[in-house]
């Protein structure tokens, strides 16, 4: 089986313009792909074989990160970790992600959305990324880590780098403006951590949010260390933001590129939920992310060496025509118990912990839009985001006259 059948880059424009095409080929010609730039790496684009490799975390580890380089193990959290480590930081923090508490924030997310629609309405056009889609997710994580909502715009321009850094063969060294980001993160966030511990000490009025749950969350006796914590605020600040920003963004440009779903929706806003779900199908805001394995694997009589970077590829599985009917068409009318089968949020343990927000993020966003400003329309090509591994735009120009 020739890899040489098809070409796959995360950075390759083919690939940027096409993902699915892409990956309809790799599905056909090399389930398992094997690339040797930027970076030695192999990719799984069934649906069976990456969720059966993503409940097999045994075979399948985490604790060399989620990106194509190898971080040092130890240090990162949850997609950077395995049992019992990973199963005791999902503990720590799986209280704030309870239904119940994300229930409680629905209120003030809606406020956020029509304040955010407020500030742009007279307008009549806009760059819905800019002006409404990145300013949630992120205002939603000032919230829960206790900074200041002004920041957002200095969380964003750290945010972009941090998720390119993914598919980048040196990680966070791959280039200045990624080590910049990460410096100026860490700087930022270790001293409003101490600040955060003072106040807990001194038994200062502090908010009761995410971060002092991670101040003070004990397991065996133990606190989580200052490396960790950190380490969570990152990974939050990036796969709580940027991930729900570009599916607020697809949902809408899907949206207005299907007039006909759009209609059904606006109609009936039963559907939602099904529009939610059906754009994180179609267009997964992550392709894909890395895991390592344990031993030598061989999978379609491809051989995988012991320890090589294997990217699952959420994206692929989404459009396979062995696990949905129709796959390359957008249909907010199918059903949602099966819709909820997508891989985008992850498989296995490693689901993601803060797919209930971002989906009521979703639902919230798109309500608003529709009762607020139902006449958005394209005025003009959008701006794909330049992460190769996420999929979505960095600026989706609209109008709503």
């Amino acid at each position: 089986m020739k890899n040489q059948q098809v070409v796959f880059s995360f950075t390759d424009e083919n690939f940027q313009r096409d993902p699915a095409a892409v990956f309809a080929s790799m599905r056909e010609k090399c389930p398992v792909h094997h690339a040797t730039a930027p970076a030695p790496h192999f990719s799984i684009t069934r649906a069976e074989d990456v969720t059966k490799a993503l409940r097999d975390e045994k075979t399948w580890s985490s604790k060399y990160g989620p990106g194509l380089a190898f971080s040092e193990p130890g240090i990162g959290v949850l997609v950077s970790s395995d049992p019992p480590e990973h199963t005791t930081e999902r503990k720590a923090i799986s209280r704030i992600f309870k239904p119940s508490v994300i229930e409680k924030m629905e209120d003030d997310i809606t406020e956020l959305t029509h304040t955010l629609i407020d500030s742009i309405a007279d307008r009549k056009s806009g760059d819905i990324i800019r002006d409404f889609a990145a300013p949630i997710p992120l205002t939603v994580m000032c919230w829960m880590l206790g900074t200041p909502t002004k920041d957002i715009e200095l969380f964003r321009s750290w945010v972009l780098p941090m998720a390119e850094a993914v598919a980048y063969s040196g990680g966070r060294e791959a280039s200045d403006e990624v080590k910049n980001a990460y410096q100026d993160f860490f700087a930022y966030f270790e001293s409003h951590i101490e600040n955060r511990k003072e106040d807990i000490q001194s038994q200062e009025d502090y908010p009761e949010d995410l971060l002092t749950r991670l101040l003070t969350v004990t397991h065996e006796g133990n606190q989580l260390p200052t490396k960790k914590i950190l380490g969570f605020c990152q990974f939050l600040l990036v796969a709580g933001s940027e991930t729900t920003t570009l599916m607020i963004g697809n949902i809408l440009h899907r949206l207005m590129e299907n007039p006909n779903q759009f209609d059904l929706v606006k109609k009936d806003q039963s559907l939602l939920p099904n529009a939610v779900e059906e754009s994180l199908r179609y267009d997964a805001p992550v392709h894909g992310l890395f895991r390592t394995n344990n031993q030598e694997m061989t999978i379609h009589g491809v051989k995988m060496p012991e320890n090589s970077k294997v990217c699952m590829m959420f994206a692929s599985a989404n459009r396979d025509p062995q696990a949905w009917d129709e796959p390359n068409t957008f249909d907010i009318t199918r059903d949602l118990a099966d819709l909820r089968n997508h891989a985008s949020f992850g498989v296995g343990s490693h689901y993601c912990l803060g797919a209930p927000l971002s989906r009521l993020e979703g639902t919230i966003a798109l309500k608003a839009i529709i009762e607020r400003l139902p006449k958005i329309r394209s005025n003009g090509p959008p701006t794909r985001t330049k992460a190769g591994v996420l999929k979505g735009f960095s600026s989706l120009p609209v109008r709503w006259d």
